[in-house]
């Protein structure tokens, strides 16, 4: 078991309780609601755990098989085949925000 700190401890536990049961955006939305700098939510969010992939591949992985099951086609994408699309394309699409670019702001809705 690897030494870590406790900021890192209450992220990977929050991660772990929330797996599979909430999306990228709510899972994003409980880490920064936990108070820990953007820093460390960054550090762990690339953690690789168990040598298979970071945590950002799990998730990726996961939301893909719930699309997939959802469709009714028989999910198994894998964090491996994951981490091998993500490292064969570098310029493809991204689950981070590039560097100064801010979130939209929120639609309102028309009534």
């Amino acid at each position: 078991m690897r030494r870590q700190c406790d900021d890192c401890g209450t992220l990977l536990d929050l991660y772990a309780r929330c797996r599979g049961e909430v999306g990228l955006s709510q899972l994003l939305d409980q880490l920064i609601a936990t108070g820990v700098a953007r820093a460390k939510i960054e550090a762990v969010l690339t953690t690789d755990l168990d040598g298979q992939g970071s945590i950002r591949d799990q998730i990726t992985a996961d939301m893909a098989n719930r699309l997939l099951a959802d469709m009714g086609v028989a999910p198994r994408q894998t964090v491996a085949d994951v981490r091998r699309l993500r490292e064969r394309s570098p310029g493809a699409a991204s689950t981070t925000r590039p560097a100064g670019d801010v979130a939209p702001p929120p639609t309102r809705r028309r009534e």
